[in-house]
């Protein structure tokens, strides 16, 4: 008799699993996360560059911003986690300062555009990129 109880009990727990449970308890109704990208123009900024840790600012006209910081040390950060991504990053500072993630330098304008919305879509985590303009 006892074996039979074991049994039993066996097979509740096999039939009752997390699996099941998870199955009846979870809401079919919620709806599939959608990721918004942003929609209409780049935005566009223009900027002063300045010489950062004594290199003479980028030559290039048009840059394409993915991170910026008040503080060089987490420009290091993103850059570094930027390339993890497989962009090859480089840390730009304005006149006012702050430190520019850039993964793109071109005199092309509708190049660094086109590149923003690339990165608009294909990492949607950098869904706020943009392009700086460089003012000489």
């Amino acid at each position: 008799m006892r074996i039979f109880v074991y049994m039993l009990a066996g097979a509740f727990l096999l039939t009752s699993s997390c699996a099941t449970v998870n199955k009846r308890t979870r809401n079919t109704e919620t709806p599939a996360k959608t990721l918004l990208m942003p929609a209409g123009p780049v935005k566009e900024v223009r900027e002063r560059l300045v010489s950062n840790n004594d290199k003479a600012p980028d030559n290039h006209n048009y840059f394409v911003i993915i991170g910026s910081f008040r503080s060089y040390g987490n420009a290091l950060k993103h850059k570094t986690m930027v390339a993890r991504d497989g962009f090859i990053p480089e840390i730009l500072k304005n006149a006012a300062g702050l430190y520019r993630v850039s993964v793109k330098a071109t005199d092309d304008p509708d190049e660094a555009r086109a590149e923003v919305r690339r990165i608009w879509t294909k990492f949607p985590g950098y869904s706020d990129t943009w392009m700086l303009i460089q003012i000489k």
